[in-house]
Parts: C-alpha cells; sequence; structure tokens
C-alpha cells in the first residue's frame, strides 16, 4: 500500500466523519418528533395517577370544584393543577393519537437538552486541554450520550404519559445548560436565569425541589473568589422562588387561605395547619432503612426494584454511576493522603463545567434519596448519567481509554434496561379518557356520591352532571382519621343532603373496607340498584354505583 493511498483512504474516512458530524445535530432537532412516534408506537398510558387525579384536577380546577367534591383524589386532589389543565383541555379538543404524539414530542425535548449540555461540558474540557474534548467529530459523543441517557427505565416507561417527570425535567436541563453557556464563570444574574428556570418547573411538580437545591448549589463547585460563588448561590435561589411564584403563587394563596398551608397538602404540621390530621403528604414507603441503606442504596434498589418503585423496572444506570463516583473519590482521596493532587483530580481541576455537572448530580441524589426515594422523581439524574460517566471515566482513565470505556458502559446499560410498566393499552377508537355513567343514572342530579377503597376512579367524575358531589370515605388511611377535618365535612354534607345517596368502589374493595366506609356514615349498599360505570380505560375489576339506604331503615 502507498503512501498516497493510505493518505487518500484517511481523507475519505475524515470526510465521512465530517459528514456524520453535521448530519447529527439534524437527528437530534427532530428527536421530539421521533419520540412522538416511538409514543405511538409504545401504546396508550392508562397509569393509575392518570385515573386518580391527573385528568380530575383538570376538570375540576376548570368547573371550581375545590370544596365541592372532597378528597375524591384524595391529597392529590390539591397538587398544582396547571399541568393537569391543560391535559384535560387537550383530551377534550384532540384525537387521543394527537395527544399522545404531542406528550411523546415535548417529552423528546429532553434529548436536545442532554445534547447541548454534553456538547459544552465537552468542548470546553476539550478546549481547556485538561483532559476531555471530543475531536474530529465534536457531535457525537454528546449524542450517543444524550440518546443513552433518554433510553432509561424511567423516561422510557412515562414517555407519553402524563405523570409530569418528563416534563420537570426540561426544568432542571434547561437551567443546568444556562449555567453551562459561557466560559467566564456564573454571574450573578445567569445564576438567577437558571435558578428562574428550575423555579419555575418546581411550582408546576414539586418533587422536582432537590434538583432545584442541586441548581442553586451548583456554582459552588465553580473556581474563583468564595464570595462570587456564594453570591451566584443567593440570585439563583431568588430566581428560584420566583419561577415557584410564577407558576404556583396563585395556588398557594388559596391552599393558604383554605387549609393554612402555601404547600397543602405537604409540611401539614411544620406551618400547623388545622388539617394537618391529613398527613405530611409524602409517601415514606420507598425510603433507606437505617444509615448503611442511606449510604449504599443504588446497590440495594437496583436489584431489589419494588424498594423504590410500584412498577416493575431494570435500569443500572445509577448503580454505575454511583460505583464509578466511588472509584474516583477513593482514587482523589488516596492520593491527598499521600500527599499529591492524582491524574484525576488535575483533569477535573481544568474544566468547572465538569465539576458543576458532578456537584450538581450529587447534591439532586441526595435530596432525592432523603425526601422520596422513588423512581421516577429520578429521571433527570438517571438521564445525565452517561454524561456523569464520561467526565468520571475520562477523569480516571484520560480521554481515549476514558471514551471508550464511556461507550462500552452506556453499550452495556442500555443492553440490559428494562424500561418501568406503567400500563399501556392500544390506542383503538376511544377517547383518551372516557368514562360512561349507567343508563339507570344518567338523569342524576343534585345527588351525593360516597367514595371508598383505595381505587383510582376520580377519572368517572367528569362524566356525571356537575350537580352531583363526591366525598371519599376511606381507601387511603394515612388521610383519614375519627377527627379529621375533611371526615366532619363530608359528614356535614351527607347529613344536611336531602336528596339521593349513591355509592361508588370497585367491585374488589368491597369487602376491603369500602362496605365499613358507608355503614360507618350510616349507610348500607342497596344490591338491587346496582350498575358498573363503563370506561375506556377501566381497571381490571368492575366499578360499581350503587343506591345507599339508610341503615336504621333496613
Amino acid at each position: 500500500m502507498t503512501v498516497e493511498t493510505t493518505t487518500g483512504e484517511a481523507a475519505r474516512g475524515g470526510e465521512l466523519i465530517r459528514q456524520i458530524n453535521r448530519a447529527i445535530p439534524v437527528f437530534i432537532w427532530i428527536s421530539p418528533v421521533l419520540a412522538g412516534l416511538l409514543s405511538l408506537h409504545m401504546g396508550k398510558s392508562m397509569a393509575w395517577d392518570l385515573l386518580h387525579y391527573h385528568y380530575y384536577n383538570g376538570y375540576a380546577f376548570l368547573n371550581d370544584r375545590l370544596g365541592f367534591d372532597i378528597l375524591p383524589a384524595v391529597f392529590h386532589t390539591f397538587l398544582n393543577p396547571v399541568l393537569d389543565v391543560a391535559f384535560y383541555a387537550a383530551v377534550e379538543a384532540l384525537p387521543a393519537r394527537v395527544v399522545g404524539f404531542g406528550l411523546g414530542a415535548i417529552h423528546g425535548v429532553n434529548v436536545i437538552l442532554l445534547f447541548l449540555c454534553a456538547r459544552r461540558v465537552l468542548d470546553r474540557w476539550g478546549r481547556d486541554g485538561s483532559g476531555g474534548g471530543t475531536g474530529p467529530a465534536p457531535n457525537l459523543l454528546p449524542a450517543f450520550l444524550a440518546v443513552s441517557g433518554f433510553g432509561s427505565a424511567a423516561a422510557m416507561g412515562t414517555l407519553g404519559s402524563w405523570h409530569h417527570d418528563l416534563i420537570a425535567s426540561l426544568f432542571f436541563l434547561g437551567a443546568l445548560l444556562v449555567l453551562l453557556r459561557r466560559g467566564d464563570g456564573v454571574t450573578p444574574w445567569r445564576a438567577a436565569a437558571a435558578g428562574l428556570c428550575v423555579g419555575l418547573g418546581l411550582g408546576l411538580k414539586l418533587t422536582l425541589a432537590p434538583f432545584v437545591a442541586a441548581i442553586v448549589a451548583a456554582p459552588l463547585a465553580l473556581p474563583g473568589p468564595v464570595r462570587d460563588r456564594v453570591l451566584a448561590c443567593v440570585f439563583a435561589g431568588a430566581g428560584a422562588g420566583v419561577g415557584l411564584l410564577t407558576t404556583a403563587g396563585f395556588w398557594m394563596a388559596r391552599m393558604y387561605a383554605e387549609y393554612g398551608n402555601p404547600f397543602f397538602p405537604f409540611f401539614n404540621r411544620l406551618f400547623a395547619s388545622p388539617f394537618a390530621g391529613a398527613g405530611d403528604g409524602r409517601d415514606l414507603r420507598y425510603l433507606p432503612v437505617g444509615l448503611w441503606e442511606y449510604l449504599v442504596y443504588p446497590a440495594v434498589f437496583s436489584f431489589d426494584v419494588d424498594r423504590i418503585s410500584e412498577a416493575p423496572w431494570r435500569d443500572f444506570r445509577l448503580l454505575a454511576a454511583f460505583a464509578v463516583a466511588v472509584c474516583l473519590a477513593a482514587v482523589i482521596a488516596g492520593a491527598r493522603l499521600m500527599g499529591r493532587r492524582s491524574r484525576a483530580e488535575r483533569r477535573l481541576a481544568g474544566c468547572g463545567d465538569a465539576r458543576m455537572v458532578l456537584w450538581a448530580a450529587l447534591a439532586g441524589y441526595a435530596g432525592w434519596l432523603v425526601l422520596f426515594s422513588i423512581y421516577r422523581y429520578a429521571v433527570p439524574l438517571e438521564m445525565l448519567v452517561p454524561l456523569l460517566l464520561c467526565i468520571m471515566l475520562v477523569a480516571l482513565a484520560g480521554v481515549r481509554f476514558g471514551t471508550v470505556a464511556t461507550a462500552a458502559c452506556c453499550l452495556l446499560l442500555v443492553a440490559t434496561t428494562q424500561k418501568a410498566d406503567f400500563a399501556r393499552k392500544d390506542w383503538g377508537d376511544d377517547p383518551f379518557v372516557g368514562a360512561e355513567v349507567p343508563a339507570a343514572y344518567r338523569d342524576l342530579r343534585n345527588g351525593v356520591i360516597l367514595m371508598a377503597g383505595r381505587s383510582a376512579d376520580a377519572h368517572f367524575i367528569p362524566a356525571f352532571d356537575p350537580s352531583n358531589r363526591f366525598l371519599r370515605l376511606d381507601g387511603f388511611d394515612y388521610v383519614y382519621r375519627a377527627d379529621d377535618p375533611f371526615t366532619r365535612q363530608a359528614a356535614a354534607v351527607v347529613a344536611g343532603h336531602h336528596g339521593p345517596v349513591l355509592a361508588m368502589f370497585r367491585r374488589d374493595r368491597r369487602g376491603q373496607g369500602a362496605e365499613d366506609a358507608f355503614r360507618a356514615f350510616g349507610f348500607a349498599i342497596d344490591d338491587g340498584s346496582c350498575a358498573t360505570v363503563e370506561s375506556s380505560v377501566r381497571p381490571p375489576e368492575p366499578t360499581f354505583l350503587c343506591r345507599l339506604r339508610p341503615v336504621s331503615a333496613g
């Protein structure tokens, strides 16, 4: 082979790489369309949260039913309804497939943000000459990291669903991108803009709180005077506060006026709410048990997925990031103990952006671990894992070996991922959410309908005439107590009502407390009057609508 031939082949190879590099942004920018199509392929999401409160909350806000119905979706009744209003309006106005495609496309914007964040970190790291860089194809590695991140179990499981987690993640990744925008450090006003972005997301979904704290704390990882870094954090926190009030201020004011707590139903005891008996609003089932689990929880839940999720899944991204982070920390600490700086530390020292991403991820993980440990809520962090692995592995092993190790690790993670199984079904010709009142009760007006049992049945309510009131009596023992103010409200409504009183409950819940709840309110089920509430998203067990008769009359 001649020198000329070798040179020509290298030139052709270089030109092919450059063409691929130029084409990659096109695919990244159309990724929302691809995500929308993937959402259609995966089927209509019928997750429990949708049936329990997302659909109802949009309807309730538009029809001013707060206080008219009593806890039809238990404490979820009181969550900020802004996103649910948008969903309800879309469901009522558009075909189901259009809604599913639109949701998937919105969720797909995460790919663009992941790509831009990765490209800025790696490009700047390379230009600083401190151990990173993307070589002759600066788009290839960031695109690979973005796509493999979006392919996580949580992201794929909630794609095209109305869980809100993939919408909340947009605000976190957008805020992170704002912080990474320039190489001149984080100015206070840029920190404020990042805080504003993530604060807007917090107002829409409070479970974003750990990642708001991560953005606020991120400037601490940058070089420069401590005073400047702290000032940037203060501005980021102020921006987050403004963002929170922008999207949730109206709802916080109403919650404070109605229940004495702007964050109701959360932190009731902190605000000394008269409704403190309703509980703290958090689901504590998934928190680690004991100090040791707090320290190594990814090694626990990665092999026992029920510890942090109600749906089956398999994904080792968080475990991989945890393991590599432990190795990196051990290498840096070991070198420090020997009185020197390791190569890994020196590589990281040259890029404040890389350190800031690692620090934000650590802060977000710590907050998620302590507050929730619920799998879906960690999706912003899980999608960042490929970038985190790249930063840490390049710091440990250098550009060539670190990049190869990152690619191999990400391919293995993608191959072993099983998306979270939140219920889906074929699209069919039905509305996205649809219910039909039994023929015998379609003319029902001014009735009181008592709901009982731990079942997601609030999505039936919009099918009824708006004059009917829905009161939940039991089913969630962390809400109802004998002296609970909501129980007293429900009892007062029933006592002062002179029209029909009915029960709505799932058949399999009748012997699991539902019948006892009706009896506690002085009623028994009239079995001869029972009919089934039909729905395009009906749970496996039928939901019954029955007349109630006073116990004393039986």
